[in-house]
């Protein structure tokens, strides 16, 4: 996953809207689900009838179940113990019907002995709820507080919303698929809170850092640091999600009916929290603190850098101002060699002049001895002497 993901920079900031509208969809159908079929509760809740019974040895949780479905209760909770013994949770049942079951659970599944059987009412599965309410209360009151002193408030509040986002679409799905809600789904709801708040943290943590560093002078805005965190940590956040999701998808497919139910909840939860931290958290951050004046000055001083730079290219390319250049400033901006290669007008002149070489120099200095020498023989009558003759 490492080698493909860190070859590619991811736009999530640019497409924030479309991220949360989507969101926006999967968190009003999962709503509507809600209301329109509600959660189908387990016998924990809503009261029920309990049987331990102890069957002969080699007894499976296939025949006990075939042994409850031929009188009308095949969709019983069965649950394996120790020695051959089963747990068995129904709705309630009357005197007779408890007579039906045992009977069909002596004839077809071996039962030797019943070792309990309790009716279980409704206030027990309430005050489990309760309890979880004031847990997950406490929970989220204590994750604001820390992120805030951490971090700052803002980002204490999109990871709060992020975890209820992941909470609403985990109840919907139950609500759509009609599977029983038990305790072990409200401890794997806590669970999925604690895993999507790791995951919201660590990029939450790459962004404190990032900002740190940005400044007026930065050619960066609020919304791309985010971004740049996102792609920093997206790598670890897909490792880590995918490793979680390995043993889930075994106890999906390979454990008990308990342990599926567990197994379940954790399946949605992990999911949807990974897709909040990227998705929902980061770009509720990122327009959250682009309202604050310090930086939405940086995005507003981004965009003039922008619409000058684009100005200038179409300018450019449609020729519409050239600057004049003088042939003073073409020189200074050619290079040393170019200026070397363009002589100038007084060079051009002293390199059309002929230079005379080293021999016509000295049979010019000769002949100017000789001359010399003949007016020294000839003495001052000689020429007088000639222009008699003329």
């Amino acid at each position: 996953m490492k080698n493909i993901f860190s070859r590619h920079y991811f736009q999530v900031i640019k497409y924030r809207y479309m991220w949360l509208g989507f969101s926006a969809v999967i968190v009003g159908l999962s709503i509507l689900g809600l209301l329109l079929f509600g959660l189908n509760f387990g016998i924990d809740f809503t009261g029920g009838t309990s049987l331990d019974i102890q069957c002969k040895k080699g007894t499976t949780i296939s025949q006990v179940r075939d042994a409850m479905g031929n009188v009308g209760y095949g969709d019983a909770k069965i649950q394996a113990a120790q020695d051959n013994t089963f747990i068995i949770k129904t709705p309630k049942l009357d005197a007779e019907q408890r007579k039906e079951v045992t009977e069909s659970l002596e004839k077809n599944a071996g039962m030797v002995e019943l070792l309990g059987l309790d009716d279980i009412g409704p206030g027990w599965g309430a005050q489990v709820s309760r309890q979880a309410a004031i847990a997950l209360a406490i929970f989220l009151v204590a994750i604001l507080i820390y992120i805030s002193v951490r971090f700052e408030f803002k980002m204490a509040v999109c990871a709060i919303i992020a975890l209820v986002h992941d909470v609403i679409i985990t109840v919907g799905v139950y609500a759509f698929l009609g599977r029983e809600v038990t305790p072990a789904t409200v401890i794997a709801v806590l669970t999925i809170l604690g895993y999507s708040l790791y995951d919201t943290i660590v990029i939450f943590d790459r962004v404190k850092e990032d900002v740190d560093q940005l400044t007026r002078q930065s050619k960066k805005t609020y919304s791309s640091s985010v971004n740049d965190s996102i792609n920093e940590t997206l790598t670890r956040s897909l490792n880590t999600s995918i490793t979680t999701l390995i043993p889930i998808v075994s106890i999906l497919l390979f454990g008990g009916e308990t342990l599926k139910a567990f197994a379940f909840a954790l399946f949605v939860g992990v999911i949807a929290g990974t897709y909040s931290s990227i998705f929902i958290a980061s770009p509720l951050l990122a327009i959250w603190k682009e309202r604050e004046p310090k930086y939405q000055a940086y995005r507003e001083r981004m965009q003039k850098q922008e619409a000058r730079r684009a100005r200038l290219a179409s300018e450019t390319a449609g020729g519409k101002s050239e600057p004049v250049i003088t042939e003073k400033k073409k020189l200074e901006k050619t290079p040393a060699v170019v200026k070397k290669a363009v002589p100038s007008a007084s060079a051009e002149k002293k390199q059309a002049a002929p230079k005379p070489s080293a021999g016509a120099g000295r049979k010019k200095a000769s002949a100017g001895r000789k001359t010399t020498a003949k007016a020294r023989t000839k003495g001052p009558g000689s020429g007088k002497k000639k222009k008699k003759k003329r």
